[in-house]
């Protein structure tokens, strides 16, 4: 494909720092594409139900929109700290196509261009103005584009339309007929297609992604956990607090205190 335009529609860069996140597992489905970095510490990551891959130190990976991740935090065996840093992108590339469905990303960052994307990263963070910022997030990109291959498998129609269903009706009360319903699939159909190319259930990528926004949430507002529930569609906190702490390892409340005092 021939880019002639390539628009972010959203960027977000974040850093953390904590000494009590060694072993952490994190499952989430996020709505952005992240090119996360471990800067002391290292990750296990899994993208759908792939291999685990280990970062190392320093290293990087990447995870495309709306696929299930699983993470494990490593903390540094000596320091105990666990530092990462990351980027979220939305890429609309020629007005029409979201980028990470152009691409088959690696799930780790060769190491011929790690050197060069933690430049970027430093630059970026260490970065006072957003025209600097946006030059090291298209260079980011254009990394992306040199280690990645051209999807050969194309999403299917009809679970792209299902996504977008979610994503835009997540805080309803809806089930799997709702989806099924629109996007013109049999539910028999519709649980197929999820298995197959997402590696989960409808229903547990709805949850899953609603717990991915509560969690950011979480750490950006001042909600109340219930108020979050309400937002996100859960209307059952006891519920909530449930499928977050086996998604999180954690409670609501303990994930913002660590992410909040963690952040840079």
């Amino acid at each position: 494909m021939k880019f002639k335009k390539i628009e972010l529609n959203y960027v977000e860069k974040e850093a953390f720092h904590s000494t009590s996140y060694d072993g952490i597992r994190h499952i989430k489905t996020l709505p952005y594409l992240s090119v996360v970095q471990a800067v002391e510490g290292n990750y296990d990551i899994q993208i759908g139900k792939g291999e685990t891959y280990n970062t190392g130190v320093g290293g990087f990976f990447v995870a495309p929109s709306n696929v299930q991740q699983t993470i494990i935090h490593n903390a540094d065996k000596l320091s105990k700290n666990m530092v990462c840093r990351w980027v979220f992108f939305k890429i609309k590339v020629n007005d029409v196509y979201n980028y990470d469905t152009i691409y088959d990303f690696p799930v780790i960052i060769p190491e011929a261009y790690k050197l060069e994307m933690n430049l970027l990263f430093d630059r970026l963070f260490a970065s006072d103005n957003i025209f600097d910022e946006y030059i090291c997030y298209y260079e980011i990109i254009r990394i992306l584009s040199l280690i990645s291959k051209t999807k050969k498998h194309k999403i299917p129609i009809h679970l792209d339309q299902a996504i977008t269903y979610i994503r835009n009706n997540y805080k309803n009360k809806i089930t799997i007929k709702n989806i099924a319903e629109a996007v013109n699939l049999s539910e028999s159909h519709l649980f197929a297609v999820f298995k197959k190319e997402i590696g989960v259930s409808p229903i547990t990528y709805l949850n899953n992604y609603r717990l991915s926004v509560a969690a950011n949430e979480l750490i950006n507002t001042d909600k109340t956990v219930v108020e979050i529930c309400d937002a996100v569609g859960i209307t059952d906190s006891v519920y909530f607090n449930k499928m977050f702490r086996k998604a999180y390892q954690m409670p609501p409340s303990e994930y913002r205190k660590i992410y909040t005092n963690g952040r840079e």
